[in-house]
């Protein structure tokens, strides 16, 4: 169980028969295509605009899908995404696909439906906002194009300021003897809204003084009154409205074509990834050759199924030296649960091996302990062994639930070994409702009252993690032909490690004599085969010896700081321990039973949610770090990319053979 070996292949047919040859391919997710290379006779095929128009109809499915769920969402339960895909056989898929392009219809009707609801939404925006503009204007009974009669010139428009009409009037007697009559329709501080009248030949210095105060025209007078337009602005608003009311109720009626549309995205996403890959083929005009990557185990069958069903001729061949191999991780569900955790930092390179066979189990154990809640952990194993069994989840999302699983096994264990149930919740209630002291419930011991003890522990979890790293590092120069290399580099820093252990073990706890004798010369003999290793590149004595002594340092300053990192452990499994502790001794704080059974089930429940989600967090994140920082420095190179098979790349169902 680890990286599957690839195996080079290519498969010659008939033309006549690549669509249904490629489909199946495409059903079988198994061939990563690579594209040949051109030669005389063969040239690459080409899609043309074929893709695009596809991704094209596949955003209007999505949109179509997004639109549904705002204005007609579907009822689904809190779990609901753990569920698997509904199955379609290929049968099935190819019987509805002729429904497609008729779908697309539905599609473009629910987004001409939304295009209306934003359109008329901008259009009420716009509308109310100059109503909103009229409202000053609603008290004037005239236009405000209004510019007087034939003895008489008015004036409407704004004046910077608040102003009454004795106000004003007096301010332009100040600017002008010319005879003027004001009404002002509003007023506010920032302005003051008014119509002017005056004899038709004091105009310009009527109009004069205004523009002294600061006076403008109106920038988008009205032909009526402004009432008229401020109710007509009100009837349209409301047509608006119905416009959106009918094309919600538009969208609602197809609601019940949901399914359809699911599949109609699907559909015409694999065709989208069907004829982009298209261009990997070449073709001679009667013939085509696909090529590409197969895993070494699933080449035999994929070979019997495409002779069995069409025309063809396949080659398998070891890829080129130089290739760039994608990489496949098998393993089985313990280990494949965490090659998420591996992914997300790299994809295992050329030379590396799998790490997840060996890295699953540090990270059960580490997340256990950091966790260190056996009430916490149990809530996981049932919260996902309720998901596994209700929903079935398929792929990644298996793996992670699976994650989940093995943590919350690995934190009843320690949680049962350090005697936290909900922090000391049982012997809180023990002893405050029925007056019983049941003691410590810890199989080992309890952190909190032996925090060294956990502390020293951890160092030693810690080192074992670190020699187990090393010794796949040992492991890979030694296949890898690099022996000496292999010796010089690994054995010099256990014989190092091992015997500094116990000497730094020996400043908290008592370490018997004999054993610290020992640790005292693997300690010498590792010092001086460092010394004597490290600088073995060197070409004179004295680089060798610098480079000895330079090696040394490395080895301590970086084993120590590792080794340290590991005190993680304790922090976080005490954090997770004494915030439990502390709510639980909160709820339990009033002396009265009714009033303390009152508050301790709320306080108990909001509490250790919180306290687990947090932690949650902070193990999940620190479990990581202890795999990327630590182990993964110590073999793993990384720098691989995932195996990308040409397959039906769906989001609502899964496609499976008949």
């Amino acid at each position: 169980m680890a990286k599957l070996p690839m195996k080079y292949v290519e498969i010659a047919a008939p033309l006549s028969e690549s669509k249904e040859i490629f489909d199946y391919l495409q059903m079988l997710s198994v061939i990563e295509l690579t594209g040949t290379e051109e030669v005389d006779g063969l040239s690459r095929l080409s899609a043309g605009r074929t893709p695009s128009q596809f991704e094209k109809y596949r955003t209007a499915a999505g949109d179509a899908l997004r639109i549904l769920d705002e204005y007609a969402p579907e009822k689904k339960g809190l779990l609901a995404g753990l569920a698997p895909l509904p199955e379609l056989t290929f049968a099935e898929y190819l019987k509805k696909s002729d429904e497609a392009d008729g779908l697309l219809g539905v599609c473009y009707d629910i987004c001409g439906a939304e295009r209306t609801i934003t359109q008329a939404r901008a259009a009420i925006a716009r509308l109310e906002a100059a109503r909103t503009g009229l409202e000053p204007w609603l008290g004037l009974d005239v236009p405000m194009k209004f510019s007087g009669t034939k003895q008489t010139a008015a004036m409407v428009g704004t004046l910077p300021g608040d102003y009454t009409a004795q106000t004003l009037t007096e301010a332009l007697l100040a600017q002008t003897e010319a005879a003027v009559a004001v009404e002002v329709v509003s007023h506010g501080k920032e302005r003051s809204c008014i119509f002017a009248v005056c004899e038709k030949a004091e105009e310009e210095a009527v109009f004069a003084a205004l523009r002294t105060l600061g006076f403008a025209f109106v920038s988008d007078p009205t032909k009526h009154p402004p009432q008229v337009r401020y109710e007509r602005y009100g009837k349209e608003i409301e047509q608006h409205r119905q416009e959106i009311g009918e094309a919600k109720a538009q969208i609602e009626a197809l609601a019940d074509k949901r399914r359809d549309l699911e599949f109609v995205y699907d559909y015409f996403s694999i065709r989208h990834e069907k004829y982009d890959a298209l261009q990997m083929i070449s073709t001679s005009g009667s013939a085509v050759v696909i090529s590409g990557y197969v895993a070494e185990k699933r080449v035999e069958k994929m070979t019997e199924q495409l002779e069995s069903r069409f025309t063809v001729a396949v080659a398998v061949s070891d890829p080129p030296e130089d290739a760039d191999v994608p990489v496949l991780l098998e393993n089985n569900g313990f280990a494949g649960a965490v090659e998420g955790i591996t992914k997300m930092y790299a994809m295992p390179g050329k030379e590396d091996v799998d790490p997840n066979p060996v890295m699953c189990f540090f990270y059960y154990i580490f997340f256990g302990i950091m966790l260190s809640d056996a009430g916490y952990g149990l809530l996981m194993v049932l919260g996902t062994l309720f998901a596994k069994l209700k929903f079935k989840p398929t792929g990644n999302l298996k793996k992670t639930v699976d994650m989940y699983f093995y943590c919350g096994i690995a934190t009843v264990f320690w949680g049962t070994l350090f005697g936290s149930w909900f922090g000391d919740i049982i012997p809180q209630v023990a002893k405050q409702f029925f007056d019983k002291d049941v003691g410590s419930l810890a199989l080992w011991f309890e952190p909190v009252t032996d925090p060294m003890k956990l502390m020293l522990f951890s160092f030693l979890f810690g080192i074992i993690h670190l020699f187990v790293g090393l010794g796949v590092s040992f492991y890979n120069m030694w296949r890898q032909g690099n022996k000496v290399g292999a010796i010089c580099d690994v054995i010099p820093v256990y014989l190092f490690v091992t015997g500094l252990a116990p000497l730094g073990a020996s400043i908290v706890i008592d370490v018997p004599p004999a054993i610290l004798s020992a640790g005292k010369w693997l300690l010498i003999a590792g010092t001086v085969l460092i010394v004597l290793t490290a600088g073995r590149s060197s070409k004179n004595i004295i680089g060798k010896f610098g480079l000895g002594l330079y090696g040394l340092y490395n080895t301590a300053s970086g084993w120590l700081s590792d080794i340290l990192s590991y005190s993680r452990l304790l922090a976080l499994g005490l954090c997770t321990g004494v915030i439990a502790s502390v709510i639980n001794t909160l709820a339990l704080i009033p002396s009265s039973k009714p009033v303390k059974l009152a508050l301790l089930i709320p306080v108990f429940i909001f509490g250790h949610t919180v306290n687990m989600a947090i932690n949650l967090i902070g193990t999940y994140v620190h479990t990581n770090r202890l795999q990327y920082v630590e182990f993964f420095s110590k073999f793993y190179e990384g720098g691989g990319r995932s195996f990308t098979p040409l397959h039906t790349n769906t989001k609502y169902f899964n496609l499976k053979e008949d």
